[in-house]
């Protein structure tokens, strides 16, 4: 055991410090990029492409290949390893509710570079951020920063277009995975058309890019991902379950029960 322990801690006194160095490049590639994407290439495709449409669809296709391939180099580089399993569940979802629990920085990331037609609900300081602006105008990412009324609007509209939506319900990072509570904006939301829903578990095991985490705790080891999209959830059924009571108190239960489902997968 003790030879175990010393080989362990010589192995992070090795590799620790060349892990921060690459993850120190790898972060700041992430915001070069992605001011890159947002100020140069979406500017250029809205200068020759003026159906929004097309436009969309095109820079959401380019946003979940540059994903892919900043989240390859990371696995390349050994800062990450990633599985992720039921791919084949959500190749032909359309106008479908995402939802998962939330427990680093880089979930929606993933998330964009697998699931298909993804627009996503998010914060109005990220939509505004110099370099996320340009991504977020021309992918349609919704700011979570209107009035309720007009985001439930703009989130039903998208969805009757066909986008997926990604939505993490508990509004920020996960600080303790034990104490999950998710919001129900999201089943009002599936409520207004009886959208669906595709629940998925993020199992998550790693210091850096949890709340309140400095970058450089990557030290400690890599950031393990595993995320596994479970089955649809027929909200339809659901809400006839319930006929006897109205649309709010059904939502509250829709959200809590759905919250019981990825908690118990954790």
């Amino acid at each position: 055991m003790k030879e175990k322990e010393l080989l362990r801690k010589t192995g992070l006194f090795i590799m620790g410090p060349v892990r921060v160095f690459f993850a120190a490049i790898f972060f700041s590639v992430f915001g070069l990029g992605a001011l890159f994407l947002s100020q140069i290439v979406f500017r250029l495709l809205s200068v020759f492409i003026k159906d929004e449409n097309k436009l969309t669809d095109l820079s959401r296709r380019i946003t979940a290949s540059s994903f892919k391939l900043y989240l390859f180099s990371g696995v390349v580089c050994r800062i990450f390893r990633i599985r992720i399993e039921g791919t084949d569940k959500i190749a032909d979802d359309r106008g479908t509710i995402f939802i998962a629990n939330h427990p680093s920085l880089l979930d929606i990331v993933l998330f964009i570079s697998v699931v298909p037609h993804a627009t996503c609900l998010m914060k109005e300081a990220i939509i505004h951020n110099p370099f996320m602006k340009g991504i977020a105008k021309c992918n349609r990412y919704i700011a979570n920063s209107e009035e309720t009324e007009k985001i439930v609007e703009k989130c039903r509209t998208s969805l009757l277009n066909g986008d997926n939506l990604i939505i993490f319900p508990e509004g920020t990072r996960t600080l303790d995975e034990n104490k999950l509570k998710f919001t129900h904006g999201f089943s009002s939301i599936a409520l207004t058309e009886n959208f669906k829903i595709r629940p998925a578990v993020i199992k998550f095991h790693g210091d850096c890019v949890r709340k309140n985490t400095p970058w450089y705790t990557i030290f400690t080891g890599i950031l393990e991902y595993r995320i596994t999209f479970l089955e649809s959830f027929d909200t339809k059924d659901f809400r006839e379950q319930y006929a006897d009571k109205e649309d709010s108190a059904v939502s509250r239960l829709m959200a809590k029960h759905l919250q019981n489902l990825i908690k118990t997968r954790i």
